[in-house]
């Protein structure tokens, strides 16, 4: 039996709830404790899942004996500060996307990391998962021979939820961007690198955040058209094409369980049945590192971070958005 890892989860809103979901299909870990800055809303989190102890404010999740990480759930403006806090306490983190909201904040958490000896990911599930790990895995074989061209989305109709969401917030890191454009520009990223240039247009919000954003990035032989949105809803497919063939990941592909092939006029398809959500993979990676004791993930370095976090700085630069908490 593996050691088991004591997991608290901070911010308890809908992505925390389908996190434990996960958390509780995978072998040797628990759920320990919780914490809101609603007392009300962590008790009910911590009985609907079974945790030891709640608490309704987040330094007594931090000075928790018995964790030994946190799962940041919190929304993107307070990403950096409960992560910083987090690690401060010599607690590890995995911490949902974006890991912050800008490359400074990325530059400080990565140095509080290295100086509290602290294990920190930024929680990017979609690299996890094995349809994934089956892309690379053909591409890297060269089934499609040299990549020539990538096309991703992410799109819904963020409107219906109003124009006082926090999607449209700027005060909470709002805008289709952080939120799902960094999908489309981390399959870029994972699979072609830094590129040699990127373009970027929005269709702005009233409150100044991007409500639509159209991003091109050109390599030497390669280019990648992405695009995010909360202005309408879309069949979201990513197409991987080459000189020798292409890949297609189906409908929602960044938690597809789909993968399509297509090279010499034949098609052929693998499926996985996920463990629960997906999340499951992230989780497992994380306590194989805590386990091994390591400070980063292999899969997806803290370097990796620091390169996304980058490429979305050049691309609300290019747009002209600016949070006003920077």
């Amino acid at each position: 039996m593996s050691r088991v890892i004591k997991w608290g989860i901070l911010g308890l809103g809908k992505i925390a709830h389908k996190f434990v979901n996960d958390l509780q299909l995978v072998a040797d870990c628990e759920l320990e404790a919780v914490a809101s800055s609603s007392a009300s809303r962590a008790a009910d989190f911590a009985d609907q899942y079974g945790a030891d102890r709640f608490y309704s404010n987040y330094e007594d999740l931090y000075t928790d004996p018995k964790v030994e990480i946190i799962y940041i759930a919190s929304l993107n403006q307070d990403h950096f500060a409960h992560a910083l806090a987090a690690m401060q306490n010599k607690k590890a983190v995995l911490c949902e996307k974006p890991l912050a909201i800008n490359h400074n904040q990325v530059v400080e958490l990565i140095r509080c990391a290295k100086t509290h000896n602290t294990f920190l990911m930024e929680g990017l599930w979609t690299r996890f998962n094995p349809t994934f790990e089956q892309l690379e895995q053909w591409i890297v074989q060269g089934e499609i021979g040299t990549m020539r061209y990538l096309n991703a989305t992410f799109s819904f109709n963020g409107l219906e939820y109003g124009v006082d969401s926090r999607l449209f917030n700027p005060y909470k890191g709002g805008g289709s961007l952080l939120d799902i454009g960094i999908y489309p520009l981390f399959l870029a990223y994972q699979l072609l690198g830094m590129p040699n240039s990127l373009q970027a247009s929005a269709i702005k919000f009233a409150t100044g955040v991007d409500v639509q954003t159209a991003l091109i990035l050109t390599y030497d032989k390669v280019q990648a058209l992405l695009y995010s949105s909360f202005s309408h809803h879309e069949d979201m497919r990513a197409t991987i094409c080459g000189e020798a063939g292409e890949i297609y990941l189906d409908s929602r592909w960044h938690e597809t369980g789909k993968i399509n092939l297509v090279k010499e006029g034949k098609g052929f398809s693998e499926e996985f049945e996920f463990l629960g959500k997906g999340y499951s993979y992230e989780i497992l990676e994380v306590n194989q590192c805590l386990r091994e004791g390591k400070l980063e993930s292999s899969k997806w370095s803290l370097q990796n971070s620091l390169d996304l976090i980058n490429l979305m700085d050049q691309v609300r630069e290019q747009i002209g958005m600016k949070f006003p908490m920077e």
